[in-house]
């Protein structure tokens, strides 16, 4: 660890990293801020090498913490401690692990996909709101899926508040960035069943065979899917509501249907 401590508020790592809150700025660079330590000790064990750790002085580590710590003590990466004055600077939400990391981290094309018999995708189309986004990747990695597919995204992947949502499985899993019209041309060249919801539809959820090659495809939270997916869709399911609710939210009915695969391929009845 780097013995001197950081005091100024005007050293450009500070501006940097309270840069990386905007967009612009993570596009220009190639680079996200991590702020968390489950978050970020997720990044270190899915191989990611942060640039810089900023650490508060004098922090006497524990947990996930310590663990995050102690894996950037071994892969030789930079760890800077800060003065607390400095942290209240850069900090970003309501976390306050006392760490924060600038990491290099943008999508793949869909090129970077690996090649999998079997597969099985999210593909999610114009997301807009980072908290939906990081709820579906989190979903996505637990479900055990092969790759998340962004279509024509309207949300930064890269926003720290999706990193922060997907407790850091953005960075475990693979997660890839194209247009719709690429996400079709890919799915449909591989015989992978196109399945999406739709309130018009007459077909229940757990009635449609997605024990093959499947992508569970979303839409954006207000519009839904675009018309091109409704041309090449292969099932078009329902989710009944009995209540008074006309729809669920984005990331608990694409969950249902990630997990109707789980258990189509479990054999569970």
């Amino acid at each position: 660890m780097n013995d001197e401590v950081l005091t100024s508020l005007q050293n450009p790592r500070v501006k940097q990293l309270v840069a990386l809150r905007e967009s612009r700025q993570r596009k220009r660079t190639g680079l996200t801020r991590v702020d968390g330590a489950r978050e970020l000790l997720r990044a270190l064990q899915a191989g990611l090498k942060p640039e810089t750790i900023f650490v508060v002085d004098g922090l006497r580590p524990e947990g996930d913490v310590a663990a995050a710590l102690e894996l950037c003590r071994k892969s030789n990466i930079d760890c800077q401690p800060v003065s607390q004055d400095v942290y209240e600077k850069i900090r970003y939400g309501d976390r306050n692990d006392q760490l924060c990391a600038t990491l290099a981290w943008q999508p793949g094309d869909l090129s970077s996909l690996p090649p999998v018999d079997h597969a099985f995708w999210l593909v999610v189309e114009a997301i807009e709101k980072p908290g939906n986004l990081g709820a579906l990747l989190r979903t996505a990695e637990a479900a055990g899926v092969d790759g998340v597919i962004l279509a024509d995204p309207a949300c930064d992947p890269a926003n720290p508040n999706v990193v922060r949502a997907s407790m850091g499985t953005l960075f475990t899993q693979p997660v890839v960035r194209c247009t719709t019209s690429e996400a079709i041309d890919f799915l449909r060249g591989s015989d992978t069943e196109i399945v999406l919801t739709r309130p018009q539809a007459t077909r229940m959820w757990h009635d449609a065979d997605l024990g093959g090659s499947v992508a569970i495809v979303a839409g954006a939270e207000d519009t839904g899917l675009t018309a091109p997916w409704l041309d090449v869709a292969s099932a078009e399911l329902v989710l009944p509501m009995a209540g008074a609710a006309d729809s669920l939210n984005l990331a608990a009915a694409t969950a249902i249907l990630l997990y109707e695969v789980v258990r189509q391929r479990s054999g569970s009845a």
